[in-house]
């Protein structure tokens, strides 16, 4: 068992997959936003989701090197940058129900 094959690209596949799933979550968040006349989180949801799209390619290639180094850092500014705009999601639907 210790010298089972390496599990070659479904590993940065599944993580990709994961990638994707969070921004269809933010484009029907932007959507529903828009239904309900919040402007401000629309463009949040839109543009994290934008900016993730347009790095999908780069970062499945830095996954699968990391894979093949056997080596790797999780990338602090996509996942915090994704965290901050979710956070400031919710502070302002937030803020919008307790003014409501």
């Amino acid at each position: 068992m210790a010298d089972a094959p390496l599990d070659a690209g479904l590993q940065a596949e599944r993580t990709e997959l994961a990638w994707r799933r969070t921004q269809i979550s933010l484009l029907v968040i932007a959507c529903l936003a828009l239904r309900d006349h919040h402007p401000t989180v629309s463009l949040i949801a839109l543009g994290t989701a934008g900016v993730l799209w347009l790095r999908q390619g780069r970062r499945y290639q830095r996954s699968l090197a990391m894979l093949r180094d056997e080596r790797g850092q999780a990338r602090l500014r996509t996942v915090l940058g994704t965290s901050i705009a979710l956070v400031a999601i919710a502070v302002i639907a937030a803020l919008d129900a307790l003014g409501r």
